[in-house]
């Protein structure tokens, strides 16, 4: 992803951080200055968000190591401010399979806070785990009274070693809980997706989860605002975007499904070779609709696609003069006839495929180009 560092790959899952995650710190850094922290407790403050971090990646593996068990693969994992993104190939349709892959990521934070907890009780004192309840309380239930006396009498270092952890339960209990609220695409708005789906079509399950999503995040949206809590304003609008686009995409994938590549291909289209000039192409793109042609040999075999950008390039250097063969850059797939049209869309929409040629019984019958397929689909949308 533009914009990102790749930090390392885990489980054969690249892990990305994004620019913007950097904001963090210089807010961090900002708050403290202003309210004298002082650089000890600022730094505290920093290393316990990267821990926090580190909870919302292991999040994000639950959902890709779950959606791994049904086949489906992840690009990476891509940590922003805002939290975390596992960028699936897809998602499972099935509505058990959806699912299990969306409430995975949930239950690695119930786990972590579970796991911190009873880890607490094998290891500190009563005494200790006194004011650990305590700290719980007032991280959970804001306003619950604390006993000052047996906090002061602590040592510092264990005062904040116990308050970290304290905060390091919660902000995955409240994750938890966030994460669940059925705003989709959260995670509990896919969770509702996966339940209705089970009673009725997905697109149907998917405009009504998304609606749900986007009347919580316009909810997000006021309350940041009245409340001058700016953060959950902007999740707000992230959330309301993604719904759409997410329902969007829904309704586009069940249009795809009702096609194949017999459907739009194109049987009229120019064959070029390779022992051609470049003259030949730059004059077809300059006085024709086609912007990338099939590449021949002297024998008839295909030996790849000539884009457009290639024939610009040699436009600017004019040259004219030169053989096709130069420019041939780029390798040709070739479909069946009989391949579904989501095939088709995911290699030109996704892979970046300029040209798709098509055969049938093992003989070239056609081409699909992104100029036909966005005309096709805008007819029939």
């Amino acid at each position: 992803m533009r914009g990102s560092l790749k930090l390392f790959t885990w489980l054969g899952i690249p892990v990305h951080l994004h620019w913007t995650f950097f904001l963090i710190f210089f807010y961090i850094f900002g708050v403290g200055h202003l309210n004298g922290l002082g650089w000890q407790n600022t730094l505290w403050i920093s290393v316990f968000f990267v821990v926090l971090f580190a909870c919302v990646l292991l999040h994000e593996y639950g959902h890709a190591l779950a959606a791994r068990r049904y086949g489906v693969r992840t690009q990476d994992i891509i940590l922003t401010p805002v939290g975390g993104v596992a960028r699936l190939e897809y998602m499972p349709e099935k509505p058990t399979q959806e699912f299990v892959v969306a409430i995975a990521g949930p239950l690695v934070n119930v786990f972590i806070s579970a796991g911190l907890y009873v880890g607490s009780w094998a290891l500190l004192s009563e005494e200790h785990l006194l004011v650990l309840h305590w700290w719980l309380e007032q991280s959970l239930l804001p306003g619950a009274p604390i006993e000052a006396e047996a906090f002061y009498e602590l040592e510092p270092s264990l005062r904040i070693e116990l308050f970290y952890l304290s905060a390091l339960i919660s902000a995955n209990v409240v994750l938890v809980v966030f994460n669940l609220i059925p705003a989709f695409p959260m995670d509990g708005g896919r969770i509702l997706r996966a339940m209705l789906a089970a009673r009725m079509s997905r697109v149907q399950a998917t405009q009504i989860a998304a609606r749900l999503g986007q009347a919580i995040a316009a909810l997000f949206v006021v309350i940041g605002l009245w409340k001058t809590t700016y953060a959950l304003a902007l999740i707000g609008i992230f959330i309301f975007v993604l719904a759409q686009a997410e329902s969007q995409n829904v309704r586009l994938e069940a249009l795809l499904r009702r096609f194949k590549a017999a459907d739009l291909v194109r049987t009229s289209f120019t064959r070029l070779s390779s022992a051609d000039w470049m003259q030949t192409p730059i004059h077809l793109l300059q006085t024709g609709l086609e912007r990338h042609f099939l590449v021949f040999d002297v024998q008839g075999r295909l030996l790849g696609v000539l884009e457009e950008k290639n024939i610009m390039e040699a436009l600017r250097c004019r040259d004219y003069a030169a053989p096709i063969e130069k420019y041939l850059k780029a390798k040709v797939t070739i479909v069946p006839r009989e391949a579904r049209l989501e095939y088709v869309h995911f290699l030109i929409r996704r892979e970046g495929s300029p040209l798709i040629a098509v055969a049938y019984q093992g003989e070239l019958i056609g081409v699909i180009d992104e100029n036909g397929l966005s005309q096709f689909l805008k007819m029939h949308r």
